[in-house]
């Protein structure tokens, strides 16, 4: 193999992401020359030229990344503990601030237990890795976020993939004989899924869990802080957050920073803490994230009903606006989404729309299955139904003209 052959699959994506950029039509990884008063806008580069821009790719869905509190608090946790934590959490880099950052999770999803991971996709890998394995099976949703699947199939137990959403074919995998067999039986689904924006029937999947003596995983990323009527996630809007057994999250969505957590009983938590690789193999988060994080617990604690409102309220007219102007969208619950076919076509979109002012979120192959690419618009309590109306008009005028 020379150094430029990476095989089929890994070839066409680099000779994609080639023909996209020769095309100057390449619409990942934009640039953020300087940061708005809020999320929801800031200044892009990576254009023509700089130029301010709304952003509809935001995972800041509650806003309180610029919040004064949260500022703060991320400033003063370098000036306690300097810019790093100096060693893995095992050895040298667990503070009096992770700790307590840890017993404010745990009370938030009213669990006995947290740890803090660097990222939310390490707290699926920690997981997975450390109660699955070698004669267990593991049961995921086919949409289901890739750091899930990557854990499960890194874990060494068998992996079996249900139609989305579909309680009937999971209870038939968990009825095969194979799955009787196994040491452990683990189900694994997202309390909101990212690409399509819908919930998962979690009572129905805990009552299967139940009947089949099978580990219950709930990953909350998209969804704590921002459903719930508490901010607990979806396991707390569909009332079965006390039959979850573990709950899998991010800061870097609701909670206005970065990392990931997990949150379980004692005896989970001290088994990951001694044995999960994604855990003890790593620093932990920067005394500044945590600040960061605690300072959004804070405003969410305080201000968390109305933020949530807000951005449902807008959710539900930007869907709105944009079946009036002629725009399929998805059948989401939470993020809009507008399907846009191939990736071609996709680019082509999304890179007009930046250079007209607005950011957006587009989502490609593997993410989301071939011919399924779509526009993910994520929409936040910061946002404006001015600043709405007039995406919607843009959209519309894209995916009408860009064919």
């Amino acid at each position: 193999m020379t150094t430029t052959d990476f095989g089929a699959v890994h070839n066409s994506v680099l000779e994609l992401t080639d023909r996209l950029r020769k095309a100057d039509r390449y619409p990942l990884f934009p640039v953020v020359a300087q940061a708005g008063p809020t999320r929801a806008r800031v200044r892009a580069a990576g254009c023509a030229a700089e130029r301010d821009v709304t952003v509809l790719a935001s995972a800041d869905y509650l806003g309180p990344a610029h919040h004064p509190e949260v500022r703060e608090r991320a400033a003063d946790a370098p000036r306690r503990f300097g810019t790093g934590t100096y060693g893995s959490q095992a050895v040298g880099g667990f503070t009096e601030l992770h700790e307590e950052l840890e017993r404010t999770v745990a009370a938030w999803f009213d669990r006995p237990a947290a740890l803090l991971f660097p990222s939310g996709p390490q707290a699926d890998l920690g997981v997975l890795g450390a109660l699955a394995g070698p004669g267990d099976m593991v049961f995921l949703d086919r949409f289901d976020h890739g750091s899930i699947t990557m854990g499960a199939r890194l874990s060494g137990a068998g992996v079996r993939m249900f139609r989305h959403n579909d309680t009937a074919h999971l209870e038939e995998l968990l009825n095969s004989g194979e799955a009787q067999e196994a040491r452990r039986r683990l189900i694994v689904v997202a309390g909101l899924f990212s690409a399509d924006g819908d919930l998962p029937p979690l009572r129905e999947i805990a009552g299967l869990a139940q009947r089949h003596q099978s580990l219950l995983i709930v990953d909350e990323a998209h969804s704590a802080g921002a459903l719930g009527a508490r901010g607990r996630g979806a396991a707390e809007l569909l009332g079965v957050l006390d039959r979850v057994d573990v709950i899998t999250g991010t800061f870097s969505k609701s909670f206005a920073s970065t990392g990931g957590c997990v949150c379980a009983n004692e005896r989970v938590a001290d088994l990951l803490r001694h044995a999960a690789g994604a855990y003890l193999l790593t620093l932990g988060l920067s005394p500044a994230t945590v600040g960061a994080v605690f300072g959004a617990f804070g405003v969410v604690a305080r201000e968390g009903a109305e933020r949530r409102r807000r951005p449902v309220e807008l959710s539900a007219a930007l869907h709105e606006m944009l079946r009036a102007a002629g725009v399929g969208i998805g059948a989401s619950q939470a993020h809009v989404v507008v399907p846009t076919g191939t990736v071609d076509r996709t680019a082509r979109i999304a890179r007009r729309l930046v250079g007209e002012g607005l950011l957006v979120g587009p989502l490609f192959p593997p993410a989301v299955p071939i011919g399924g690419a779509r526009l993910r618009l994520g929409v936040t309590a910061a946002h404006s139904e001015a600043e709405l109306q007039r995406a919607a008009q843009l959209i519309a005028t894209a995916v009408a003209e860009e064919q």
